[in-house]
């Protein structure tokens, strides 16, 4: 077994593969939803990895990362074989995938073909999927380039991912100037003590008010008497300098109310520190603002 992660466009993350099933993989990526495959060692090495991305029977673009943006390199090739002996050769450590491919310095951002009408419209829907930070890169990836018309205005996945290469590394550069604690840190801790509390406590959950109260349900633990949640549109809202609504109440059956619950919520947030606005009815959100949402990307390449 090899001693890396693999994560893939289609499937969950992969751990210590054998060298067969890294072989497998990289030989079927290019097909519709299995563009990518990215390569990170155990234990993990912070902006260390090796990836690939295909669309189609196109060349691979093959990229390693030995640190900062200074150390990220590409190469294209069409040869498989290649391909697969470099991923080898990375995850076993042997230094032989330095000289296996003609590497060059990597225009992360770069998309010539591209209009700048266009390029900035990608920009700003990468902003918004990266301003979240609940999102990964590859996410984000797909967000950009689902969100034009592949007949009028189309923007291929090669050039997304390179639109949101550029805007990942700017959002890491701003990380290391945030303070260490964070009020998107102080809200996932407050989450945390109420789920530990009794409720479901649920973070980006659902596209809207009505598909998650659909499915909190779903994600309750036998304990639970009530649950606690903010959905996706919420979350778009505070990363777009909002305030974060949060939405409550109690199970049917646990012989509790709303609120109860609601209390609960306002304590946990006023006890982290955080501006609360809430009227005490059931029917209201409670609304945390003004709130400044730094949230942390997700880590890894």
């Amino acid at each position: 077994m090899l001693p890396i992660t693999v994560k893939t466009e289609t499937g969950p993350v992969l751990s210590r593969p054998t060298a067969a099933e890294l072989t497998t993989l990289l030989g079927r990526i290019g097909a519709d939803d299995d563009h990518f495959v990215v390569v990170e060692r155990i234990p993990e090495e912070a902006q260390r990895f090796v990836q690939t991305w295909r669309e189609g029977a196109r060349p691979f673009a093959v990229e390693y990362r030995d640190g900062g943006p200074d150390q990220h390199f590409r190469a294209e090739t069409t040869d498989t074989g290649r391909v697969v002996a470099a991923f080898l050769d990375w995850a076993r450590g042997v230094e032989t995938w330095r000289t296996a491919l003609d590497w060059q310095p990597a225009d992360l951002g770069a998309t010539p073909d591209l209009d700048p009408e266009t390029r900035a419209a990608a920009e700003e829907q990468a902003r918004k999927g990266i301003r979240s930070g609940f999102r990964s890169f590859h996410q984000v990836v797909q967000g950009v380039s689902d969100a034009f018309d592949p007949d009028s205005t189309p923007v291929t996945p090669e050039e997304a991912r390179r639109i949101v290469a550029s805007l990942w590394e700017e959002r890491l550069a701003e990380q290391a100037r945030w303070p260490e604690v964070t009020d998107a840190d102080r809200v996932a801790e407050v989450f945390a003590a109420l789920e530990r509390q009794g409720l479901t406590a649920r973070m980006n959950f659902g596209c809207c008010s009505r598909c998650a109260l659909s499915e909190i349900d779903g994600e309750r633990a036998e304990s639970d008497h009530g649950f606690v949640f903010f959905h996706h549109q919420d979350t778009e809202t505070v990363a777009d300098d909002g305030g974060l609504s949060i939405r409550y109440g109690a199970y049917a059956d646990s012989g509790r109310d709303s609120v109860e619950v609601g209390k609960a919520v306002v304590a946990a947030l006023t006890e982290a520190g955080l501006p609360v606005e809430w009227n005490g009815t059931p029917r209201k959100v409670i609304e945390v603002t003004p709130l400044d949402w730094r949230k942390r990307l997700p880590t890894g390449a």
